[in-house]
């Protein structure tokens, strides 16, 4: 039943199904051009490849104007692209051709459509490709943005045209990233920033803890709504400079809680960059990790990823956080105890009955690129 049956249980109130699948491996680059050919009966013009991202904190600021922090990943997705004269937008995995439904098939025509406002697709022209990824689809981790920053950027160069800067905050870190950095972006403005974030220097990972537990509904849209509330009556979040009194203006307990959350992330991304700016990626941990415990003013994380954070502290992670909005969580963690640390999680999830999280390490990787 996949994402589905996992989002009916979530209603239910039954436990998590655990993650969606198995973690993907990618086909090699020669099997994404054949698997083009025998689609296609052509050669792609090229292949591109776009990281996943991992949300590090102040991604659920958007309604408030805030900022957050995000590093790309070592997993992504893969396009082998190629234009065409019919007008026509394909796209498939060498398993064969995607439904227009699908997330990945709506992220290439979002990227297209992107590039036909812009110039570099003419309407008559039409786009062939053929996906691999090394990416969970539904793990909080960028899939879709993955997608479309890898088409993007493939349109981009078959256009003659500039590095694109992303039609969405996801594709703005996919494009943007560098190894060994983290991406800050302004939710506002899109503008992104791209600061220190040398783990391997420091001999620290990220270690990913998909739990695949999922919300029993969307809180997105409601969490927005209240924000927005709130802004009503004290104006944009981002500017507010006495929390105490402006909590005082609100009598809905749980806007005042919202804002709370809001407006303290704001400082804590603040102080985390100021940390990176000055080479300190390791002192970053508290500040993740006071991050995490300020989302249950926000009406999150959810059990699983609760106890999967709280494990990753006793396991002797620098810092721990819930990213996204649903079942995922990560923790920094010193190299030596990686290996630790997903042992004792694996062990908390046993004890409760519950299905074992996807774990794996990484470092802060680099942006999409055109691979040949």
């Amino acid at each position: 039943m996949g994402v589905i049956g996992a989002r009916v249980r979530a209603v239910l109130g039954t436990r998590t199904g655990g993650p969606v699948g198995d973690w993907p491996e990618a086909p090699d680059d020669e099997a994404l051009r054949s698997a083009y050919a025998e689609l296609f009966g052509a050669a792609p013009e090229g292949l591109w490849h776009a990281p996943g991202r991992l949300a590090l904190m102040g991604e659920h600021t958007a309604a408030g104007g805030g900022a957050a922090l995000y590093a790309a990943l070592p997993w992504g997705v893969t396009a082998a692209a190629g234009t065409t004269a019919d007008g026509r937008v394909r796209v498939a995995t060498p398993s064969g051709p995607l439904s227009d439904r699908g997330r990945p098939a709506l992220a290439v025509a979002g990227a297209v459509a992107h590039a036909r406002e812009k110039g570099l697709l003419g309407a008559g022209s039409g786009l062939r490709v053929v996906l691999g990824s090394d990416l969970p689809e539904h793990a909080s981790l960028g899939h879709s943005a993955a997608v479309g920053a890898a088409v993007s950027l493939a349109l981009a160069d078959l256009a003659g045209a500039d590095r694109p800067t992303g039609g969405t905050v996801d594709q703005s870190v996919a494009l943007a990233a560098r190894a060994g950095h983290a991406v800050r972006v302004n939710l506002a403005s899109g503008r992104t920033t791209v600061l220190p974030f040398d783990l391997a220097a420091a001999e620290l990972r990220l270690v990913v803890l998909e739990t695949g537990a999922l919300p029993r509904r969307d809180p997105r849209p409601v969490r927005a709504a209240e924000l927005d509330r709130a802004q009503d009556v004290l104006g944009p979040l981002r500017a507010v400079q006495d929390l105490p009194g402006a909590l005082r203006r609100l009598q809905n307990p749980v806007l005042r809680s919202r804002v709370e959350y809001a407006v303290t992330e704001v400082h804590r991304l603040n102080a985390a960059v100021g940390l990176l700016r000055t080479e300190r990626a390791a002192e970053t941990g508290p500040i993740l990790s006071a991050s995490h415990l300020s989302l249950r003013r926000f009406g999150l994380p959810l059990p699983s990823v609760d106890l999967a954070v709280e494990t990753a502290a006793l396991a002797g992670a620098r810092g721990s956080r819930m990213t996204g909005w649903a079942g995922t969580a990560f923790a920094l963690v010193s190299e030596d105890r990686a290996d630790d640390l997903t042992a004792a999680v694996r062990s908390a999830f046993a004890a409760k009955g519950w299905p074992e999280p996807r774990m794996r390490a990484a470092l802060p990787s680099g942006g999409a690129s055109r691979l040949r």
